[in-house]
């Protein structure tokens, strides 16, 4: 029982997919009620499979109303689906041709803008529904508009009401950790002490386990709404947490308890008032204390205060949005039309997609229309970004969909009480949401089993028909299998950039011990994994991409240098007694170049980032050696992350 819970923990640690999943299932069936007293059967399938698809969706960028519009949007694609269809169907050869050409600009649409795309997607959805419902005799079309605009907007009012929300994970994290942080300033002379930074410490160690889990979709990038505020602020208040340890030894030896209790007292001040920003009050920092400290004699721990106080600022800056959270380089549309090339790995999985989609309707054009729109949903639900994406999803959706259906087939052959096989459905419906978040094998079993069970219900348990479409599905794993590896694989481009994302935690290692005796074997490693790195470029037989990898070999071998020389000048400092005076502040500023790498590697990973880009407001060294390479590492980090963008994943 104990390894029971240890698992789901691990993959729902803060209760994330539970609260989105019981939403999920209430909608699903609040809009299959609807569209079946609008408009029968068929309705029902409308307004439910809106509402599965919309929860389905990973979730849009933007506030609120942004999001509105886009969904608004996403209405009037489905009603023109609804609409145009099924007249274009009857076309073949034509809709053939516009199913390529649709297929090809939903996955272009990904460089312009990725809202749209994720729109545009779950509108083929609606698409696909609509070949298989107006085939059907029972087929209405006006009661298959309403119960999609009335499902749609059940769903979405569902989605976008926030109870139990996600937000709320970022409240009482940071309001936890601040509790911490509080108890910690408040007895930072006593003996205690130590064991409340024991206790911080372990808080957000377990906090960060949640920015670090795969779901289904292989990463999903926004498993938690708001998560780069969330990351943000975590990173912050460990490095206020750092501070406070580092911190305690002056509260010990300077003999000074009127500036030492004047300065407790608005340290803890300002960590209250930090802790306004996560309960909706105004936060007001103080620096009455900090303005006398500066007047004092005592010059290392002067500096270690002006680095705390920079990380208040920094907090509430970021808490009133001032602050930039990710590193977002803007494109110009002669920038994005230059990368529509076969070259880039977006425009490749778009043909992989229009291809494979298309095959399936050519067989469902000339051939048998549900064998066809089922093979295409197999394709679409294969679709990932490369060859190799496609390769690890794949072989787990399969596993997943022989374990499903095996699962539903005793369940189906074993209930034979329609009340008691419906609850089941119900319960299956809630899992397929829940387990979304699990590895794709435990996810895709969920859905398989919801999915057969479901279609079983609807089909009064004819589990024959229900294994034809399980069929039709695993051919368009076949298919999409077939289109990714035949037209589109890249194995060589593959190792080059895993051996590539292997590198930067070992350069935000190398970077991490700057100051420490470890510098020397970190650096080893680093040029060793630098020279096994640039044998597999000049090895390959990607001629075209080489460049591109070449360009990161280059920035990566200038930081490990830029890196050597700021090793070596504060080792220059340190015989003298400079060292100690800006270490406080070195320190931030190798924190925040270390978390960079930390950052570009979650970013290529597609886990929750946050990402400085103008590292020179940020950099608190007032040495302009110091100050002068950390910019030209930061520059480099730059680049590194521009050429990332488009590596394969």
């Amino acid at each position: 029982m104990y390894q029971i819970a240890k698992f789901f923990n691990h993959y729902d640690p803060a209760w994330f997919s539970l609260s989105f999943s019981i939403k999920a299932t209430i909608s699903i069936l609040v809009c299959g009620a609807t569209g079946y007293y609008i408009g029968g059967f068929l309705g029902m399938l409308y307004a439910a499979n809106s509402s599965m698809i919309i929860f389905f969706l990973t979730s849009l960028e933007g506030n609120i109303k942004q999001k509105i519009g886009y969904f608004t949007l996403y209405i009037i694609l489905g009603v023109c689906a609804i609409l145009f269809v099924s007249t274009l169907f009857s076309f073949h050869l034509l809709f053939c041709f516009f199913t390529l050409i649709w297929m090809m600009f939903v996955g272009f649409s990904t460089l312009f803008n990725a809202n749209l795309n994720k729109i545009l997607t779950i509108v083929n959805a609606t698409g696909l529904l609509t070949i298989i419902a107006s085939n059907q005799s029972s087929w209405n079309l006006a009661n298959s508009l309403e119960s999609f605009i009335a499902g749609s907007i059940i769903a979405i009012a569902f989605r976008l009401t926030r109870f139990g929300t996600y937000g709320k994970f970022t409240k009482k994290s940071c309001t936890m950790v601040l509790d911490d942080l509080i108890n910690m300033s408040q007895n930072i002379s006593d003996k205690e002490f130590l064991n409340l930074a024991k206790q911080c410490n372990e808080h957000i160690s377990q906090i960060k386990k949640v920015f670090a889990n795969k779901s289904s979709t292989i990463k999903d990038e926004r498993l938690i709404i708001h998560h780069s505020k969330a990351i943000f602020y975590l990173y912050k208040l460990e490095d206020i947490y750092h501070l406070l340890v580092a911190m305690q030894r002056y509260f010990k030896s300077i003999k000074n308890p009127n500036l030492l209790n004047a300065l407790n007292s608005e340290i803890t001040n300002n960590l209250i008032q930090l802790k306004n920003i996560f309960i909706d009050k105004n936060s007001i920092l103080k620096i009455d204390a900090l303005k006398l400290a500066r007047q004092s004699d005592y010059e290392i721990f002067k500096a270690s205060l002006e680095v705390l106080y920079s990380k208040f600022e920094l907090i509430k800056d970021g808490g009133e949005d001032k602050i930039t959270l990710e590193y977002k380089k803007q494109k110009s549309l002669k920038e994005i039309l230059k990368d529509i090339t076969l070259h880039n790995p977006t425009i490749q999985n778009s043909l992989r997609l229009a291809i494979g989609v298309s095959i399936a309707i050519i067989i469902a054009s000339f051939g048998d229309v549900h064998n066809g729109v089922w093979i295409a949903i197999g394709v679409i639900s294969m679709s990932k970004d490369s060859s190799y994406m496609t390769k690890m999803a794949g072989i787990a959706n399969i596993k997943g969909t022989i374990i499903g259906i095996a699962l539903a087939s005793i369940l189906i052959h074993l209930i034979t009480n329609e009340s008691i096989f419906a609850i089941f459905c119900v319960i299956s419906i809630f899992l397929a949401f829940y387990l979304k978040s699990f590895p794709p094998t435990y996810a895709m079993a969920a859905f398989m089993c919801a999915f057969a069970m479901v279609y079983s219900l609807i089909l009064g348990n004819a589990i024959s028909v229900v294994y034809i479409r399980i069929i039709d599905i695993l051919i368009g794993f076949i298919v999409s299998f077939g289109v990714a590896f035949v037209l589109f694989r890249h194995t060589n481009e593959i190792i080059l950039s895993h051996t590539y994302i292997k590198l930067l935690p070992k350069f935000k290692n190398l970077s991490s011990s700057l100051l420490e005796s470890s510098f020397k074997t970190q650096q080893n490693v680093i040029l060793n994994n630098l020279t096994k790195y640039h044998n597999t470029i000049t090895q390959s037989d990607r001629s075209k991409e080489i460049k591109r990898y070449l360009e990161i070999y280059k920035n990566l071998q200038d930081i490990s240098s830029l890196l050597s020389n700021l090793k070596a000048y504060t080792d220059l400092l340190n015989k003298s007694t400079k060292l100690n005076i800006i270490k406080d502040a070195l320190i931030s500023d190798i924190n925040i170049i270390s978390t960079r790498f930390e950052m570009i590697e979650k970013r290529v990973n597609k886990l929750p980032y946050y990402f400085y880009d103008n590292m020179e407001d940020r950099i608190l060294s007032q040495d302009k050696q110091i100050k002068f390479l950390l910019l030209e590492i930061a520059k480099r980090q730059d680049r590194i992350i521009a050429q990332s963008d488009l590596l394969i994943r």
